[in-house]
């Protein structure tokens, strides 16, 4: 099977690497992961979580609106769009297993994990948690337009660093 097309346009002038006219940034998958536990182990989880989950929902919400507006994409079509995209760039393969606007609520498969890849087998709790925010942020982008706003929530209910799962597994939906 082709490997999905992304498209990468890279200023030969500056080095920044832009795809969909956004800027990106190219790193090796432990550099990210080794960064990321440090700081949870310097902040504790659960810091590390909220703060994760507020800057990860606003990217989310931020990288929906440029991409409706650049692919005039409606509000659904823009929420898959994000979780394809995740899942070209190497943090891991996305399914939307459930997602129902009209009662604020979805489920999201994952597997291949860029944080179960880099963790042993046998983890003591969910280690995917920064996706949480992906999706809260994703979700609440597509309420945008509903008549009232609603925050949006979401946990890792199953994690495949834990053993005994093959993918992790989130639900989320209106708080």
């Amino acid at each position: 099977m082709a490997a999905p097309e992304v498209p990468i346009e890279v200023d030969p002038a500056t080095g920044i690497w832009r795809t969909d006219g956004l800027p990106m940034v190219y790193l090796p998958r432990h550099f990210l992961v080794n960064n990321h536990r440090a700081v949870e182990e310097a902040l504790g989880l659960e810091a590390y979580r909220g703060i994760l989950r507020a800057a990860t929902a606003k990217s989310a919400i931020q990288w929906c609106r440029a991409e409706a507006r650049t692919h005039g994409l409606a509000a659904e079509a823009t929420f898959r769009h994000y979780f394809k995209r995740l899942s070209q760039r190497g943090w891991g393969q996305f399914s939307i297993d459930e997602l129902d606007p009209e009662r604020r609520q979805g489920r999201i498969s994952l597997r291949h994990s860029v944080f179960v890849l880099e963790r042993p087998a046998g983890a003591e709790r969910p280690v995917c948690y920064m996706f949480e925010g992906f999706m809260t942020g994703a979700f609440r982008f597509l309420l945008e337009g509903s008549a009232t706003p609603v925050e949006t929530e979401c946990r890792e209910i199953q994690c495949a660093a834990q053993g005994g799962h093959d993918h992790c597994r989130f639900e989320f939906g209106a708080a």
